[in-house]
């Protein structure tokens, strides 16, 4: 069950320009499927996102504009706080790209990996605060149960992967970072849905985006 909190940072402009533009994206219809069908992701569709992020890699750090960090900062501060261990030992950004969030995460956990399907993506994480990887999020290459938060910024939603790879107590932070304007979009309840079991959490809107942090539902 996801617990709706009130807005505490509205967007820069005063407020958060929502449509429906990114229904009918492509990457909403991959977003769905890789989350709700087992054999959802194929290899021509990961052959067609990796073609996609490699060509946009020299450009990505553009997006890196004033407020759009917000959303991710509410999510630890309000939700991360709230429902993970107190200052996590291990975070993995995954879909990370070039690490633009990196060193905002990495203030709020002892160790950070960044990982990312694209090679371009990756090469372009600066030297710091996280270990970049090249790494699919349908097979990741972490040990089972070994992440406390996953950070997931419009990235798609590998709900087996997740689970394996989360800690007993570990939190999915999911950020949409214009809400459901973002092509790569699920609410916090569809989230909630597409993981394996039962999970809770909390959500909200900050900035120009949508939140939510999820973990697993205490059993009894």
């Amino acid at each position: 069950m996801i617990t709706e909190l009130p807005v505490v940072i509205e967007a820069p402009d005063g407020e958060a320009t929502w449509g429906a533009a990114a229904v009918d994206h492509p990457m909403r219809a991959v977003t769905r499927a890789v989350a709700f069908e087992p054999d959802g992701w194929t290899p021509e569709r990961q052959a067609e996102v990796v073609e996609l992020f490699d060509r946009l890699a020299p450009e990505w750090s553009s997006r890196d504009v004033a407020g759009r960090e917000l959303p991710i900062v509410d999510a630890f501060d309000r939700g991360v706080a709230a429902l993970a261990p107190a200052h996590p030992a291990v975070a993995v950004e995954l879909g990370g790209g070039t690490g633009l969030y990196s060193a905002l995460v990495a203030e709020r956990c002892t160790t950070l990996v960044t990982l990312d399907l694209s090679w371009e993506m990756i090469r372009l994480v600066p030297d710091g605060p996280a270990l970049p990887v090249q790494g699919d999020g349908a097979n990741l290459p972490l040990p089972g149960g070994s992440v406390d938060v996953l950070v997931l910024v419009n990235m798609f939603l590998f709900p087996t992967e997740v689970d394996r790879v989360l800690t007993p107590d570990g939190v999915v932070v999911w950020i949409n970072s214009r809400g459901p304007e973002t092509p790569i979009h699920l609410t916090a309840d569809e989230v909630d849905q597409a993981l394996p079991g039962h999970w809770d959490g909390v959500a909200s809107r900050a900035g120009w985006g949508t939140w939510s942090v999820h973990r697993r539902a205490a059993e009894g």
